[in-house]
């Protein structure tokens, strides 16, 4: 099997999306190894690291062919800086576009539980976009999940929100081609939204140029100065919490009130925390990973058989590798 007759989809949502859910999902359209990825059910997410499915499609004359689907960190993760997760993507979809494996497209996941558009959904949207660029738009579908969550007498409220979705907060992505889909929740439903994509003319997305093609620094990309952005407006309402807090703890100390000083003691360091986080996300949007990239690559593929080039890219970012065969057909 060579290059050309695999394809790679990306994975990408906030934390709790239900990217893991959708990844177990797809396993069981047929026999799968290794063990399988955890779903998250809290803030933090469970997929720490890049996490592969390969589906192998075999036609009767035996020749072979794969879409594989890649289960990417969230963004928004309580444990994880932002930065750190941009960096592990970009580590991921680098390697990809430097061993030549076609990129079919991206599912961007969003609970349908979401009864309204954050400020912080919106800015992940937009880093969304920046990632992918005008000219990819048309290779992307946005998935609305966790239908499984509402119950029967909320289903009209479920699909209000969709098309509350498609028509206003993702208008700017429909209209530059995105599709819009809903999971059921089922092995069946992942496929089908998988299959939307594999016949799709590979494409390279705005952010792989900028890191390889251009090789600058995250922090330079479009999507690396959406996250900054981002990251210098929450640290600037923290230091201002900040500030405040302590204040309060000194007005609660100098009463004697050891409950109040106590309770901000703890939101002092609850806010140190989030700063801290943001200049570690801040430090790393400063590297340059593409010439490192392509130095790593040329090295793994040495040697290596023809064929091979999912593997060889699990190998070099150290990825589990789940393997599903299927019958061309199903």
């Amino acid at each position: 099997m060579d290059s050309e007759r695999e394809g790679i989809i990306l994975l990408l949502g906030v934390t709790g999306a239900g990217k893991s859910y959708f990844i177990n999902q797809l396993k069981k359209k047929g026999p799968v190894t290794e063990r399988p990825v955890r779903e998250g059910h809290t803030l933090r997410s469970q997929t720490s690291r890049c996490q592969l499915v390969q589906m192998v499609l075999e036609d009767d004359d035996g020749d072979e062919r794969s879409i594989s689907v890649v289960d990417t960190p969230g963004f928004d993760d309580t444990e994880r800086p932002d930065g750190e997760v941009l960096a592990e993507i970009t580590e991921f979809l680098a390697t990809q576009h430097a061993l030549g494996i076609p990129l079919k497209g991206v599912l961007y996941l969003h609970k349908i539980t979401d009864n309204r558009m954050t400020g912080s959904s919106g800015t992940y949207l937009r880093l969304l976009q920046s990632l992918i660029g005008d000219s990819a738009m048309a290779n992307v579908v946005l998935v609305t999940t966790m239908w499984y969550m509402l119950r029967d007498e909320y289903e009209g409220e479920g699909l209000r929100r969709q098309t509350q979705l498609s028509e206003k907060y993702w208008k700017s992505l429909t209209e530059k081609g995105a599709g819009v889909t809903k999971f059921e929740g089922t092995p069946e439903s992942a496929w089908s939204i998988v299959r939307k994509l594999a016949p799709k003319e590979p494409v390279v997305l705005d952010y792989q140029r900028q890191v390889i093609e251009e090789g600058r620094d995250l922090i330079r990309t479009n999507a690396g100065n959406s996250l900054l952005q981002k990251l210098e407006s929450t640290k600037v309402e923290y230091s201002i919490r900040l500030k405040d807090l302590e204040d309060q703890h000194d007005e609660a100390i100098a009463i004697g009130d050891k409950a109040v000083a106590r309770d901000r003691e703890r939101e002092i360091s609850e806010a140190q925390d989030v700063l801290r986080r943001i200049d570690k996300s801040v430090a790393k949007l400063g590297a340059q990973p593409g010439p490192r990239i392509k130095e790593g690559v040329a090295r793994a593929m040495k040697g290596q058989a023809a064929g091979r080039a999912v593997t060889v890219l699990a190998a070099i970012l150290n990825i589990t590798l789940f393997v599903v065969q299927l019958v061309v057909g199903v």
